[in-house]
């Protein structure tokens, strides 16, 4: 089970044939250790997600604060049954589908975690 913008669901259902990451490397992620209850080092994690997305121009919304971040990937764990083991979390973040090589907006909404 994955969280893709808040929706936990199956990892089979939200990869589109149009996904600008995957046609045009218009995305990144972070990967996170979650060990004994925490996510290691999720400041530094948060931050260095929040620069590279400014520097790709991204159009962060006000909503998608560290808070909001870390209870997504709690959920995420939780639905897994990984609350109470150590597992890496993948955090993808892309560019919303639309355009060729230039993307038509700005904004990211599509992002997905997958617990490993």
């Amino acid at each position: 089970m994955i969280n893709f913008n808040g929706n936990i669901t199956s990892e089979t259902e939200v990869i589109s044939f149009n996904n600008r990451g995957f046609n045009y490397g218009d995305g990144l992620f972070e990967t996170i250790k979650y060990s004994h209850g925490k996510l290691l080092f999720f400041e530094d994690h948060y931050f260095r997600l929040m620069a590279s997305m400014r520097i790709m121009r991204m159009e962060i919304p006000m909503t998608f604060t560290m808070e909001f971040l870390e209870e997504q990937i709690k959920e995420t764990l939780a639905a897994n049954n990984l609350l109470n083991v150590s597992s890496r979390v993948k955090l993808m973040v892309h560019r919303n589908e639309g355009g060729l090589y230039l993307p038509e907006k700005h904004t990211f909404y599509d992002y997905c975690q997958s617990t490993i």
